[in-house]
């Protein structure tokens, strides 16, 4: 199943865009689309090391089922 997924922070500064559209798997946990998601970056697939799922008001826990719906991959924040 074809899904958008808005990019924020040092995604969009590695010149991905906005958003990517990956076809990940009905049934799948946020994990396994990480996995996904890993695979389908290629070299830049190092960029998503620390990065989370979320939808538009909660974080995903990597054991979470993936939700119908919104999604966003946010990378670790730093700094205070």
């Amino acid at each position: 199943m074809k899904r958008k997924i808005d990019l924020y922070g040092r995604l969009r500064d590695a010149g991905l865009g906005s958003s990517v559209v990956v076809d990940i798997p009905k049934s799948v946990t946020a994990r396994q689309a990480l996995a996904v998601l890993k695979s389908s970056f290629g070299r830049k697939a190092a960029l998503l090391e620390g990065c989370v799922l979320a939808t538009g008001d909660e974080v995903l826990s990597s054991a979470e089922a993936l939700p119908s719906g919104r999604l966003a991959l946010l990378p670790p924040v730093c700094g205070g």
